[in-house]
């Protein structure tokens, strides 16, 4: 920054042990648009400022981790120095004074070596795409930094924070409990080699760093000269002047202490004129126990009660009601301390403020405050201060007053007397952690234990109903005196039920939901109260659901003469994931004058747009350009995939084209409309929220299929748009001769990728009018394709380079197109670098899903439930308009609905409806998904309807060998792998055995049941993809690169290839380098998907290296001779022979595609009172022929797993009805599976003894066959709820629609007040 003798150090603290300075602009110096401003986050001024991207963004809002860091500062109640993980995206810069920030590139790196959480993280396989990598690391590692002894819960909880989407977490958990006191000889034994090996030199609990640097030298940013002012008190009193002399005249003024409001609620709210950070005022961090001696004027010691000061932190609250919880009279507060540990995460926790907390419910009244039910409950205390003022109140009292420029100073914790009162909550939530609640409550029930007499007037307490209602006050006066029986309890009910109302909100769970699950919960506590009283079969509907520790294992076969073929290893760049270095495009250093895009979109699904005013935009500082479809220079207009409309036999007149920008109408709510430029992506923001677009002909969207089957009745009938089918035999006929029929309908819903990387890409003019192109794209050529017809420049100046991904299932094949051509644009039209990075909102508003399905399906059976006709008809939701992908996938409908089943006498047909919807996009096994999970769930209809163990009839229906057929599953060999997969599982499973307990647990418990299904896949796979590679020898050491033209994007596609180089050459694996795929060595490769491109880019890399060694053969040793070295028969190559040791190959489609055979078994728990599951264990059989790369396999098939289990369980997208708005965009309310939500054991082999001629190495896919084996879950789930409902003497079929979330599985239960009896 410019020197300025009117600048001062206004902030100091030190990143890495490299001090830092932010120093303020005096008012004369006007400053530049990307100075640091009071709201820069920390996490930004890490990456923009201080160049340190190992630390990601995503959500910015406390929900991913992947901006997690490690900070050490003082506890200035206690003078102690405190370590811990917080969320770097929700830290303003500004409250950093003082703190000591770790960063991941700062514990370990290339240069000064490993940290051993970064290096047993790399080398257990527990990276895939590697973005959350960091984040992972850095929670894990303030584990260790902050001291105490490690456990493998405390593992599990610290990590509770950071989501991944590539590997299902068990390896991440697996590399991190190695650190507990726990590790048995042989784990500690592996850490050892693997540290060793990592060149590790860091310690457990500190960085490998030096402790000190240059103190003499700090580095300086620029702190903005506006007028927000920003405090920082060390006394209370402070604070409170402070606060009256900055709110003068009607300012705003923020009081920050953990600032995590700004992640939930607060997220994009106008700048405060004044902020005054509270983290350095003593009496506000005070802990006082009853009777403590040090006492200060504003935070008394009590006799009795417990003070915590209001900047205590959720973290530490927690961690004293746990040590309060073993003195009589603070037993409940165990219940408490469980409570908040499902509150958030542990970074937020160890940022957030339980005082914030109830100052976001002050704010907010419809948030399901848990801190407020909780202190609510137990009868807690608050002071509050204006001025010298100080007011004591209960904490519903808070709620009747106005909070301008008063601050909670501290709350005080009475006993309760155990003996007298029950003390239970609950917290009902979409996933296991990191939700906030469907509904919460809190109960305090004064219980004489002798009489079963409620003594006094109870306190209930529910959070979710509305911003209104809080206390059940009818049903505490009904309750009041009453003995505890069955007749008080219906009574109770009855008042209840009448007195919650919960408010409709289409971005809340259903008002029937959360008011049954609110007299359930009731009815849950009055179990709990009365244990032992109530029959055993009752009792359990009294207990949570609690979830043990993970735990699994993996079973593979390697053979050595293969290797590094077939060798289990680390990926290639799995160290430098863990430790930050690797580059995604959003971390790549900006250019000169770099401009940041930031779209504007449209706010209905479907109207004209009439008007676009730009003028207040345009008119913010550091605006450049606001570009709509009027500026575009070539075409707006594209087709996806246009070349393949020929080759697939396609009506191009059939599609709408897509469009960069919204011209005549707009489509769907999320269409972009414009792109505001601007020197940062803050300022494109703030600038789009500007642009004000006036519509025309506003209509309601049609968002379902069911909406569009309204005005689009064909789409009941077979296609026009997909011609494809399955037909055979007389299907009439066998429904009519079948003894049973039934019909029925079900739903498979959309799926949001989240990848935590969102799209990302940056555009650099360069010389001779060529652009350098860098997309997060898994379809390189096709990003080429669009930007040269949107901004009219022949292909060849477009260099396209991609070198990873970070994350993209199919969410970066069609999606990043038209954000490539919009960088495009802007570039050209500026000439300047551009870069566009979607935050979660716009990316889950903007971009395409995975397609929603709706099947209909009539099928006749036998006794045994052999199916002897089935009419199918399966509708898909292709968006706004259809493409080359919504003719593709329903076309894998067809082809993969049999599965491993004899489809006799069948009709599968598609139907196609549109819908104000973004065109919808490939997502992880797209179409076989939802083929497999749609003739499974018929099969358990069937199942139902005959009171048939399901697996019996998936039995009676597999396609057995016959001589018209004798290798229906695909070769011989799969037919024999079939049966040895089904004979292992029901061996070591112990398949019979489980059953038979899961009846006998079942028959013994009505409120909890369990269930087991098994299911079969064969997943047939197509090879019509064509990819390339590059192979390159260097003489001066005989090391080789490749460039090949796949992505890599966590599923290990560069470590395969490098592994088959290696074989091939009979090179040492380090000795060869995966270099980025680019539009110049790899112009015409396929798209990276389908799970093929690792084999495919495998098959090129060979067949050129294949060509090397032809090449080489020349310079070998004759026969008889000593073998010459390779150096030496490479040097005398390139030298003597002037060979080219280069060799460019590329592997075109094959005609005849492969299966690969699975069997899954899930045991599921179901809470029927809440709708709560765990997964207890699941053993997966995939026929992975034989593994390119073990641990990148069943990685692979890990996580694919875990997506489908989001998939089918907790996955949901709500809409505005009048808008068609995503409400669910943002990871505070879309719920991707956590580390808690996997099965508690989680088995996986590979199957051995199979081959595949037509994969190298006789290998298969991996990647997207065990999402369709993830169904098990919802068909397991069926059946608990089956269970349920027969004990309510409910014995027909209930659809379970995918996902079935908490909500929907408890609801079709069927539950209702008058079954809850107590004998």
């Amino acid at each position: 920054m410019p020197a300025s003798g009117g600048n001062v150090a206004a902030l100091t603290f030190s990143i890495n042990n490299q001090p830092q300075q932010v120093l303020k602009r005096a008012p004369k110096d006007g400053g530049v648009t990307n100075d640091v401003t009071p709201t820069t986050s920390l996490a930004d001024y890490l990456r923009l400022h201080s160049q340190l991207p190992g630390t990601k963004t995503m959500c910015r809002e406390g929900m991913c981790g992947a901006c997690v860091v490690n900070v050490t500062s003082q506890n200035p109640a206690t003078g102690q120095m405190e370590s811990r993980a917080v969320n770097s995206c929700m830290v303003p810069i500004n409250a950093c004074q003082d703190w000591k920030i770790e960063t991941v590139e700062g514990i370990g790196n290339r240069r000064d070596g490993y940290h051993p959480v970064q290096a047993r993280l790399a080398h257990m396989n527990g990276t895939q795409c590697g973005y959350c990598s960091p984040g992972m690391v850095m929670s894990m590692y303030s584990v260790l930094k902050s001291g105490g002894e490690v456990s493998q819960e405390r593992v599990e909880q610290a990590m509770d924070g950071n989501l991944c989407r590539c590997t299902g977490y068990r390896p991440i958990l697996d590399a991190f409990k190695t650190f507990s006191e726990e590790s048995d000889a042989k784990t500690k034994q592996l850490v050892k080699d693997i540290e060793e090996t990592a060149g590790c030199r860091g310690r457990s609990g500190g960085s490998c760093q030096p402790t000190e640097a240059c103190a003499g030298c700090p580095r300086s940013a620029a702190l903005t000269s506006a007028a927000n002012d920003w405090r920082l008190p060390t006394t209370l009193q402070q604070a409170l002047g402070d606060l009256s002399s900055m709110a003068a005249g009607g300012k705003s003024v923020r009081l920050v202490a953990g600032n995590t409001a700004m992640g939930v609620l607060d997220k994009y709210n106008a700048p405060s004129d004044g902020y005054i950070s509270l983290l350095k005022v003593p009496d506000l961090r005070v802990i006082k126990r009853p009777g403590a001696s040090k006492e200060t004027s504003w935070c008394p010691a009590t006799a009795s009660s417990v003070v915590f000061g209001a900047a205590v932190t959720l973290s530490e609250l927690i961690e004293e009601l746990q040590a309060l919880s073993k003195t009589a009279g603070y037993r409940h507060c165990a219940v408490m301390a469980q409570h908040l540990l499902v509150v958030a995460n542990t970074p937020v926790r160890n940022a957030a403020t339980w005082a914030g907390n109830l100052m976001i419910k002050h704010r907010h009244r419809e948030f399901p405050s848990d801190v407020f039910l909780l202190l609510t409950a137990a009868k807690a205390r608050l002071k509050i201060a204006e001025g010298r003022q100080v007011e004591e109140m209960p904490v519903e009292k808070m709620y009747e007053i106005s909070m301008n420029n008063k601050i909670i100073v501290s709350m005080s914790l009475p006993p309760m007397d155990e003996g007298k009162y029950v003390f239970k909550t609950y917290k009902i939530t979409p996933r296991a952690i990191s939700a906030h609640a469907y509904v919460n409550a809190a109960f305090v029930l004064p219980f004489d234990s002798a009489t079963t007499k409620v003594t006094e007037r109870p306190t209930l307490l529910f959070g979710g109903i509305s911003d209104k209602f809080v206390h059940a006050d009818a049903t505490e006066r009904y309750l009041t005196g009453r003995r505890l029986d069955e007749g008080t309890l219906q009574g109770a009910l009855a008042i209840l039920l009448d007195e919650v109302r919960p408010y409709p909100d289409p971005e809340l769970a259903d008002v029937a939901y959360r008011k049954t699950l609110a007299s359930n919960l009731f009815y849950k506590m009055v179990l709990h109260t009365l244990g032992d009283r109530v029959p055993a079969r009752l009792r359990s509907g009294g207990e949570d659901l609690t979830r043990p520790l993970a735990r699994g294992t993996q079973e593979f076969d390697t053979d050595k003469k293969l290797w590094p073929v077939n060798q289990a290893v680390p990926k290639l760049e799995a160290q430098i994931q863990t430790s930050g270095e690797a580059e995604y495009v959003g971390d790549q250093p900006a250019a000169p004058g770099e401009l940041h895009g930031y779209y504007v979109l449209a706010t209905v699904g479907s109207a004209k747009v009439d008007a676009i005013n730009t003028l207040a935009a345009l008119a913010v500082r550091g605006v450049r350009a606001v570009l709509t479809a009027s500026d575009v220079i070539g075409s707006n207009n594209y087709l996806t995939f246009r070349a393949y409309i020929p080759l697939l036999g396609m009506d191009e007149k059939s599609m709408m084209p897509q469009q960069v920008f919204a011209e005549d109408r707009v489509q769907f709510c999320g269409q972009p409309i414009g792109l505001v430029v601007a020197d940062t992506m803050e300022i494109a923001r703030k600038a789009a929220a500007l642009v004000r677009v006036e519509y025309a002909e506003v209509a309601p969207p049609v968002l379902t299929i069911r909406q569009a089957l309204e005005k689009q009745p064909e789409g009941r009938q077979q296609s026009k748009f997909v011609p494809a089918n399955l037909t055979t035999g007389d299907v009439e006929a066998g429904l009519n001769s079948a003894p049973h029929r039934l019909k029925g309908e079900w739903e498979m819903a959309s799926q949001y990728h989240f990848t935590m990387e969102t799209q990302s890409v940056r555009v650099v003019p360069c010389e001779d009018g060529q652009l350098n192109v860098f997309c997060a794209a898994q379809a390189n050529k096709e990003v080429v394709d669009v930007i040269s017809g949107v901004v009219n420049i022949p292909a060849n100046k477009i260099n396209s380079e991609v070198r990873r991904l970070g994350g993209a299932y199919g969410g970066k094949i069609t999606n990043p197109m038209p954000i490539a051509a919009a960088a495009a644009l802007a570039a050209v039209r500026l000439n300047k670098p551009v870069r566009i990075v979607l935050d979660i909102e716009t990316n889950i508003a903007m971009c395409s899903g995975r397609m929603p399905y709706l099947v209909s399906y009539e099928a006749g059976f036998d006794d045994t439930g052999k199916i002897h006709g089935l009419k199918m008809h399966v509708i898909a939701n292709a968006g706004y308009t259809n493409t080359v992908l919504s003719f593709i996938e329903p076309s894998h409908v067809m082809h993969m609905v049999k599965s491993v089943y004899r489809a006799d006498n069948w009709s599968v047909t598609p139907g196609t409806v549109t819908t104000n919807q973004p065109m919808s996009t490939a997502c992880r096994a797209p179409g076989t998904t939802n083929a497999i999970a749609a003739i499974e769930m018929v099969m358990n209809h069937v199942a139902h309807q005959l009171n048939k163990d399901p697996w019996e009839v998936r039995q009676a229906n597999f396609a057995l060998p016959t001589a018209e057929v004798p290798t229906p599953m695909g070769t011989e060999q799969d037919n024999k792998v079939f049966s040895m997969m089904i004979n292992e599982m029901f061996d070591k499973g112990d398949i019979k055995q489980r059953k038979a307990e899961i009846n006998a647990f079942n028959k013994a418990n009505r409120w909890r049941k369990r269930s087991l299904a098994l299911l079969p896949m064969l997943y047939p796979v197509g090879t019509m993809a064509k990819m390339s590679a590059l192979v390159s020898i260097y003489d001066n050491d005989g090391t080789v690169a490749v460039s090949h033209g796949g992505v890599e994007m966590g599923q290990g596609l560069n470590t395969k290839v490098a592994q088959v180089v290696a074989r091939e050459l009979g090179v040492p694996l380090d000795q060869v380098s995966v270099k980025p795929n680019n539009s110049l060595a790899n112009p015409g490769s396929t798209v990276t998907g389908g799970s093929i491109g690792s084999e495919w880019c495998c098959m090129a890399a060979r067949s050129a290296c294949q060509q090397l060694l032809e090449r080489l053969k020349p310079f070998r040793a004759a026969e008889g001779e000593p073998q010459r070295p390779w150096l030496q028969v490479v040097q005398m190559a390139s030298g003597k022979g002037g060979v080219n040791l280069s060799a460019h190959c590329v592997q075109a489609p094959k005609p005849a595609g492969y299966s690969v055979l699975g069997l899954t078994a899930a045991e599921v728990e179901l809470d029927v009172l809440t709708g709560e599951n765990r997964f207890n264990r699941v053993d997966l059989y995939e026929d992975a022929g034989q593994s390119l790369s073990p641990w990148v396999d069943v990685g692979q098939i890990e996580g694919s797993f875990a997506m489908g289990m989001g998939l089918f369980l907790t996955e949901r997208h709500r809409y505005d009805p009048a808008t068609g708005q995503k409400l669910t965009n943002r990871a505070w309310n879309y719920y991707p599976p956590t580390h808690k939500d996997m099965p508690r054991d989680f088995r996986v082999k590979l199957l051995k003894n199979n081959k595949n001629d037509i994969g190298i190495f006789n290998s298969k896919a991996t990647g997207e066959p065990a999402v369709c084996m993830s169904s098990v879950c919802l068909m397991a789930l069926q059946q608990a709820v089956a269970a349920a409902r027969r004990d309510s003497g409910h014995n027909d079929w209930v659809t379970i629609n995918a996902p079935s979330t908490v909500e929907d599985t408890q609801m079709a239960c069927q539950t209702s007040a008058e079954m809850f009896v107590l004998s």
